[in-house]
């Protein structure tokens, strides 16, 4: 396994490699588990950057995508939006080549009895509510069928290039499975809200009046398109609209409804508003923990809100600020370039990085002398595209530098891949869905977080596995791969089904109501789940599914 550029540092640092000869040979352990604390604080804001990158440029970009595609919510949530929740868990499996396929692996696998178990655990206790089973039957079977199916394809170790593509097209199958159902649940909705024919124009009244669904509550616009309650805003107004379909009945918390906006007016005011990393909005309402994390993430915030666009219908003009979109146009193709590595290309003798600055800078006067600083302009879902690739970059780079650093402390610390893969990703890449979840759930949608807990991470797994096995078996000659998984991944299969088949039954039993025993049901099976792992990892006892005799 080639080592990371972290892992040379100590290298030369000690002159040889710890922690395996710290206690024998290491001349200063302090200086080391210096260094060790800086690089885990420098992993965990990574995993920062890559959250708040989701969050707040990518899910906005993909909801603004799948309207313009016309999408509908059952399309959209079961793949552009669970694209955006996935992102981190997708990127990583990408960048993952080599040896660093096991963590990628045992990361999608582990992620998903987290995900599974201890969020889904989390939402119930958080706020016990009624199940729609048909929706859980079809997700939670769906997932068992998909993991069963990896487990025969990865158990002689060579994927081929059609058994790549099955994991695709097994979620594709997933997402027909949705479409069907939905239709059949749109068309009994549609016979139950059909207007009688009655001579009686005052029963014709009432009717109408009792069925009047504008009473649904809708989020106030907030006043800028960044901060801690994007996804989360993105999250309930999609909720809404589909219980205004349904015609149920939704109160809000008096936190959303309350909301007053103090949106600035002036095209320097709002610019100099929409970059400050830290909004008064967040900073009144958040803890003493929420307050750290918001100083902590300000100056990589900064960044991302000077150079990515983002366009939000749940705020203000969209996220429409005219100076700084005109700004974004004229130099993030430019700063893409750079982060691409590829501004020194040539076309011929036409160097590229001044023809994308020049191009950039025009429309960008263009737009500026053609719109409005407090009317949206007709064109500016377009920048919801131009978001969606920035983000996407800035993702994709991230997960590449988070399996890097993960190299270097499972090096350091001689922690195994799959051990990295299990512990340090699955919960770095999962901890934003915990917050999110158990946030939406206390708004008052826990079926919605619920749900979440088992289309997101199924889709996580099949695309994330299916691509990056299908790139890797595409560019050999026999098209295949020979992989390597870890001696933990059937016990993290074997939980995953624990974690699913566990569901089925308890919600059977239980008349589809989410209890708060079903939250400690899932937290026992979790936390045998790491026990098991980690007892692994000390050499006490032998993984699951490993022969304990030694080889003959």
């Amino acid at each position: 396994m080639g080592i990371c550029p972290y892992g040379r540092m100590i290298a030369r640092t000690f002159g040889k490699f710890p922690p395996r000869n710290v206690a024998s040979g290491s001349e200063d352990v302090a200086l080391f588990a210096g260094g060790f604390a800086l690089i885990l604080f420098w992993l965990l804001y990574l995993f920062l950057i890559l959250g708040t990158t989701a969050d707040n440029f990518f899910c906005p970009a993909l909801a603004v995508i799948a309207s313009i595609m016309h999408l509908s919510d059952s399309i959209a949530g079961v793949t552009i939006l669970a694209f955006g929740n996935g992102a981190p868990d997708i990127f990583t499996s990408l960048v993952s080549r080599g040896d660093e396929a096991i963590i990628m692996f045992t990361e999608l696998i582990g992620a998903g009895v987290f995900v599974t178990s201890m969020i889904a655990g989390t939402v119930a206790i958080t706020k016990p509510f009624k199940v729609s089973l048909r929706s859980l039957m079809r997700d939670a079977c769906f997932y068992i069928v998909s993991v069963c199916w990896i487990n025969y394809v990865v158990w002689d170790e060579m994927v081929y290039l059609w058994e790549a593509v099955s994991f695709i097209l097994v979620y594709v199958l997933f997402i027909v499975a949705v479409v069907i159902m939905q239709v059949y649940d749109t068309r009994e909705q549609t016979l139950k809200t059909r207007i009688p024919s009655v001579p009686d124009p005052d029963v014709l009244h009432t009717y109408l009046a009792n069925r009047d669904t504008g009473a649904i509550p809708k989020i106030p616009g907030r006043s800028r398109p960044f901060g801690l309650h994007a996804k989360l805003d993105i999250a309930i107004a999609t909720e809404l609209e589909r219980a205004k379909t349904r015609g149920d009945s939704v109160r809000l918390s008096p936190e959303i409804s309350d909301y007053v906006s103090d949106r600035p007016k002036g095209l320097f005011k709002e610019f100099f508003y929409d970059i400050n990393p830290i909004s008064e909005e967040d900073w009144k309402k958040s803890n003493k923990l929420f307050k750290i994390v918001l100083i902590v993430r300000s100056p990589v915030m900064l960044l991302l809100q000077l150079f990515i666009p983002v366009v939000n219908p749940t705020v203000e003009k969209r996220g429409w600020s005219k100076l700084l979109n005109c700004f974004q146009l004229c130099v993030t193709p430019t700063i893409a370039l750079f982060l691409l590595n590829v501004w020194q290309t040539t076309f011929g003798n036409l160097p590229v990085m001044p023809v994308f600055l020049v191009v950039g800078t025009v429309i960008a006067v263009i737009v500026f002398l053609t719109t409005h600083v407090d009317r949206v302009p007709k064109f500016h879902n377009v920048f919801a595209f131009l978001g969606f690739l920035a983000a996407m970059l800035t993702v994709y780079l991230v997960a590449g530098e988070v399996m890097a650093v993960l190299q270097c402390i499972g090096y350091a610390c001689s922690i195994s891949d799959a051990m990295l893969g299990i512990t340090f990703l699955a919960w770095g890449n999962s901890i934003g869905d915990l917050i999110s979840n158990v946030a939406i759930a206390r708004r008052g949608f826990p079926r919605m977080g619920y749900a979440a807990c088992f289309g997101g991470p199924m889709f996580n797994t099949l695309l994330g596995l299916g691509l990056t096995y299908g790139i890797a078996a595409a560019t050999d000659p026999e098209q295949q791969t020979k992989i390597r998984i870890s001696d933990m991944a059937p016990g993290c299969l074997a939980f995953l089904l624990c974690s699913l088949v566990a569901t089925i039954i308890y919600l059977n039993i239980t008349g589809a109501t989410a209890r708060r025993s079903y939250g400690g049901l899932l937290y026992s099976i979790y936390f045998a789940f790491i026990l098991i792992q980690f007892l692994s990892e000390l050499h006490i006892i032998h993984p699951l599914g490993t022969d304990h005799r030694p080889d003959l």
